[in-house]
């Protein structure tokens, strides 16, 4: 995707030549496109009833529901770690 390209391309470089605290720009971007992709993740929440399958459900429809709440935590997680351990080390030259 273009936000996986501008990190690699562009962000995590910065960071690797000890650049971070001149990443301001780059980070702000990304943290934009974390916020737009967690309102994404509500959308998809809220049109699946929390990511609940329908009691009827069949077995390949429950196991859809629980390959999204994994890609849902997996994602959380990766925002998480960015935002609040990559992102703030990075600015403080870590």
């Amino acid at each position: 995707s273009s936000h996986m390209m501008k990190e690699e391309q562009i962000l995590f470089p910065m960071i690797k030549q000890g650049m971070g605290t001149q990443a301001g720009g780059p980070i702000s971007v990304m943290e934009s496109e974390h916020d737009e992709a967690g309102e994404l993740l509500e959308v998809i929440k809220h049109i699946t009833h929390n990511v609940t399958p329908p009691p009827e459900a069949c077995t390949t429809w429950k196991a859809m529901y629980n390959g999204i709440n994994e890609m849902i935590d997996d994602l959380m997680e990766h925002i998480s770690l960015e935002n609040n351990v990559l992102f703030p080390r990075a600015l403080a030259g870590k």
